[in-house]
């Protein structure tokens, strides 16, 4: 008999079957070219998850959001492969049922995308309850070396990120400890269904409390290296140069790190940004997630940052997922700009506005000012 891991005491809740549509973006180039309201296969793809839809904690997976930097591969469960090598004593390779007969984790964790986010409650981030088996089980299994301390993560979409570039699978390199870490999987199901196409079928990673560019899809390699390991290919592809953090000095210079760890952050899912309401008392509610660390609290204010407000947390806060919020409002007729902001225990504050010494489009996790007109 499989046997389970549960790693989130949260309850799952009832996925709604009348969903709205998503709304798709091709991307080409790098630039947002048109919005759709379909998956175009074979181009890569990224589409939005409209908050106020989500019912309860979990996104379903029709509404979860995607991105993908290249076409999606022609993967089966029959035909999928996953590589462990690198710096081990004893390299392998497992096949879908290898996984299925492996002690199964279930974990609660949200994704969010580490540079994109239109405003208002169209987000690319959403939750999800995950099954899949320990990255670290793997690890052990194929035997790390002393003097490992990253690993490769890597995919089988392939594609160039530009036209002087050669073409490359996508790839991640993934601290070790973070790989050793419990919450850190190989995952192939999603809110009790095999993995969408869309999402990474037949497998993925699933690297909690990391921006979702780490849970690489599709996933068909885990190399482990050492610190002085440079592989050539991913180099060579500018795939280190994908999603850097980059801060403005003093001096005029610029200080690149890797963006990785989830950043505090809340939204409002309703009002909607630039909604008409009638003068009454309506509920105003909305996510919070951190990463690591559970969110403590969250704040509304109704009048622009002049005053705040505190809220209702509708569940238990635990690491990795996010949680429901809600608040009442009483509302005058006129113009209100409303803001929430969270914290957590780990002593992180949701900032009100950017870092303005950010160069980056990543880590957005300001405020942002719904409008509403009450008449």
């Amino acid at each position: 008999m499989t046997k389970r891991r549960n790693l989130s005491q949260l309850e799952s809740r009832p996925i709604s079957e009348a969903l709205p549509r998503r709304t798709w973006f091709t991307i080409l180039s790098g630039l947002v070219m048109a919005p759709w309201t379909r998956s175009l296969r074979g181009q890569p793809i990224l589409g939005s998850t409209t908050l106020r839809a989500v019912e309860g904690r979990l996104t379903p997976n029709d509404l979860f959001f995607v991105r993908s930097h290249f076409p999606e591969p022609n993967l089966s469960l029959q035909s999928w492969r996953l590589r462990v090598e690198g710096h081990v004593a004893r390299p392998f390779e497992i096949q879908m049922s290898d996984l299925l007969e492996a002690e199964i984790t279930r974990l609660e964790a949200v994704l969010e995308c580490a540079g994109f986010d239109l405003g208002g409650d169209n987000l690319a981030a959403s939750n999800a309850l995950w099954e899949g088996v320990m990255v670290s089980d793997l690890l052990r299994r194929a035997g790390v070396r002393e003097g490992a301390s990253r690993v490769l993560l890597q995919g089988a979409d392939s594609g160039s990120l530009g036209p002087s570039l050669p073409s490359y699978p996508f790839t991640r390199i993934v601290p070790l400890r973070k790989c050793m870490a419990p919450e850190t999987l190989v995952a192939f199901k999603m809110n009790g269904r095999f993995l969408p196409s869309e999402h990474g079928f037949p497998a993925r990673a699933l690297v909690p409390g990391h921006y979702a560019t780490d849970s690489v899809k599709w996933l068909s390699r885990i190399v482990i290296l050492k610190e002085e390991d440079r592989p050539d290919a991913f180099y060579s592809s500018g795939m280190d140069r994908l999603y850097l953090r980059e801060v403005g000095t003093a001096e005029g210079g610029v200080i690149t790190s890797r963006v990785s760890s989830l950043l505090i952050k809340s939204r409002i899912a309703v009002p909607v940004h630039e909604s008409r309401w009638p003068p009454g008392r309506h509920t105003v509610w909305g996510f919070a997630w951190s990463g690591a660390s559970e969110v403590e609290g969250v704040e509304v204010s109704f009048d622009g940052g002049r005053t705040w407000n505190p809220t209702e947390l509708e569940s238990k806060p635990l690491p990795f997922t996010w949680v429901r919020w809600r608040c009442a409002w009483e509302a005058g007729s006129g113009q209100h700009v409303l803001l929430s902001r969270a914290w957590d225990r780990a002593g992180n504050h949701q900032p009100l506005t950017r870092d303005p010494n950010r160069r980056d489009g990543y880590e957005l996790n300001s405020c942002f000012p719904v409008k509403c007109t009450v008449v």
